[in-house]
């Protein structure tokens, strides 16, 4: 049993195979395209792409991290092979945002709407101002950050917006405020992380309600997160595992979920048939 396990992580199959086989399956696609990664230590990553509104798991890569030229070839691959990409959602990395940027231009003359993550957004601003600000202006700001999930509407993104332009007119000062050192040769924003709270804000603005505009999109990478969980649970159970067969254990993880009846002589046919047209 062992020894068969073992030949399985050593023909793997390729996520190319995995898309090819589910296209051919003919399941209808959304074009939504979510854009996230789940990182096992700090020199490998899984990034993984989910259509919406299907739930499908279209494409994935192991990886040594979360690079532009790996998510822009991965998207390439996927629109050359007939997927129906109308939107992304993803968590902002700047890698992520330049990929899409990428393929925006030479795929859709620029114009490819990219939600950024509502729930990382919210989090990553909770964690900056804590739970208890010790400021007035940090109080007033996390007011406004939990109410970033609840916005339905343009009616709502508007209150937002003024909300947003009503903080910046009263605490700007409070923002720009600088401590100094004792000989005054060096120097840091007092309020560093109310600071970066209110620029994530300011300047990822136009940003994080495009789904409003684009009801095809959705506000937030979420039904990625549950996924990531069972995979953590899974690889807990196989600790031992080479680097490299961790990559093909994931690999297999979702071919068989979601072609349970694949056997290892198909995948050695798909693989040696691949080779020849190369």
């Amino acid at each position: 049993m062992v020894t068969h396990f073992h030949t399985f992580l050593q023909e793997a199959p390729t996520s190319e195979e995995y898309f090819l086989k589910l296209k051919t399956a003919g399941i209808p696609l959304g074009g939504t395209l979510l854009i996230d990664a789940d990182w096992f230590g700090q020199d490998h990553c899984l990034i993984l792409y989910r259509d919406y509104p299907t739930g499908e798991i279209v494409f994935f890569r192991y990886a040594q991290g979360e690079y532009k030229y790996i998510i822009s070839a991965d998207i390439a691959f996927l629109i050359r092979n007939g997927y129906p990409l109308k939107g992304v959602v993803s968590d902002w990395k700047g890698s992520i945002v330049a990929a899409v940027r990428e393929i925006a231009l030479k795929y859709f003359e620029g114009n490819l709407p990219h939600q950024r993550c509502l729930v990382h957004t919210q989090l990553q601003c909770q964690a900056f101002l804590t739970q208890k600000p010790k400021t007035e202006a940090g109080r007033n700001l996390l007011e406004l950050v939990r109410l970033l999930n609840q916005v339905e509407s343009f009616y709502h993104w508007n209150i937002l917006f003024l909300w947003l332009k009503r903080f910046e007119d009263r605490f700007l000062p409070i923002i720009k405020e600088r401590t100094y050192s004792e000989d005054k040769k060096s120097w840091w924003y007092t309020h560093k992380y109310l600071r970066r709270t209110f620029l994530i804000l300011k300047n990822n603005w136009d940003h994080l309600f495009v789904y409003l505009e684009y009801p095809f999109l959705i506000k937030d990478t979420n039904g990625l997160e549950g996924l990531f969980s069972q995979l953590d649970n899974k690889l807990g159970r196989h600790r031992g595992l080479a680097e490299k067969n961790r990559g093909n254990f994931l690999y297999w993880f979702f071919y068989l979920r979601r072609f349970p009846k694949t056997r290892l002589s198909d995948i050695k046919k798909t693989s040696y048939n691949s080779q020849k047209q190369h």
